[in-house]
């Protein structure tokens, strides 16, 4: 890589993280212990033989006697007896799974998709920090595993590694001739036609219990892959993270001949676009028409999310700080 390139890549670098939020992912149970090596998260099993206490509840018939908080019974001054329940604190995993695809490139406001996919992960490593907790990334094209961590590690040492993964490909048209990472195929499956993004979902899947979050524009999302998120939300806590532009959603406030270009297959189309106000202008038009297409494709993608119990929240690129309220009720929804 020149060392322009790398400038510009440091730049991009700063600017991400200038807009990235700084909250960390609320929990129901917060552990008061400190052990090295863990997250601040305890995990949801409770019971009689964790660590850190946890709750009181009434003794039951068969519950050990010895767990009986004998202080806490006399003060409730009800002649019930008390048992402690407690917790085994447990860190929390993060996976952060971003798609590479050059439709990720496409950007007409503020900023491309590709950019604010790195802002959302630069959010989710700055929440990771704060609980101390560990974080994985992997960053996939249509083929193939572009960069990935072998291992989930704290967010400050993966925080640099993982927004260049994600940036660095969006600046090869603009420094050609460089060195670029080797794809890494990590599953070729049956017919050897196994997408980038279905890879990253088995590796994360075969993971211990994590919370994992797809970041995509989610373009022809192909039956298998979606069948993969499925099962891979039945595993692990899912959460898409939905980015678009304005210009998907509807086409501009002009008039006359309009060029649109399907950057990944590098053709380009010619249409009429009639002016808004045109009297003439149907249900049918080539305006009312591609936006229903749109939100069509967007009605599609958000039923399957339902369906196959995976939350998820939309971002556009023109958006500013509406962005980090809607990012936050996200994290909030991890409790």
């Amino acid at each position: 890589m020149s060392e322009r390139k790398d400038n510009a890549l440091l730049e991009l670098i700063g600017a991400v993280e200038e807009r990235a939020i700084n909250s960390p992912i609320p929990v129901r149970w917060r552990t008061s212990q400190i052990f090295g090596g863990t997250g601040e998260r305890p995990s949801r099993n409770r019971g009689f033989n964790g660590f850190d206490f946890h709750s009181l509840r009434p003794y039951q018939y068969g519950d050990d006697p010895r767990k009986i908080d004998w202080a806490a019974s006399a003060r409730s001054g009800t002649g019930e007896y008390f048992v402690r329940q407690t917790q085994e604190p447990r860190e929390v995993k993060f996976f952060i799974l971003v798609d590479s695809k050059l439709t990720m490139d496409f950007g007409t406001r503020r900023t491309t998709k590709r950019m604010v996919a790195a802002e959302l992960a630069a959010s989710i490593l700055n929440s990771a920090k704060k609980t101390n907790d560990k974080v994985g990334y992997l960053v996939y094209d249509e083929k193939a595993i572009q960069a990935m961590s072998y291992r989930a590690n704290f967010a400050a040492t993966v925080k640099v590694p993982c927004l260049s993964a994600i940036i660095e490909p969006g600046l090869r048209h603009m420094f050609p001739g460089g060195e670029t990472a080797e794809a890494m195929v990590l599953d070729t499956g049956e017919n050897g036609t196994v997408s980038g993004l279905t890879q990253a979902l088995r590796y994360v899947r075969n993971q211990s219990k994590a919370i994992v979050f797809v970041i995509s524009d989610f373009i022809d999302l192909s039956e298998e892959e979606k069948e993969e998120l499925a099962y891979t939300a039945g595993i692990h806590d899912t959460v898409c993270m939905y980015v678009q532009d304005i210009r998907e959603r509807e086409l501009p406030n002009t008039w006359g001949i309009y060029m649109l270009q399907d950057i990944r297959k590098g053709v380009s189309k010619a249409i009429w676009l009639p002016p808004k106000w045109w009297p003439f202008q149907s249900k049918s038009s080539v305006r009312e028409q591609y936006a229903q297409n749109f939100r069509e494709r967007r009605q599609g993608l958000f039923a399957f999310f339902k369906e196959a119990g995976v939350r998820w929240e939309e971002f556009s690129t023109e958006e500013g700080l509406s962005a980090r309220d809607k990012l936050i009720r996200l994290f909030s929804g991890n409790s």
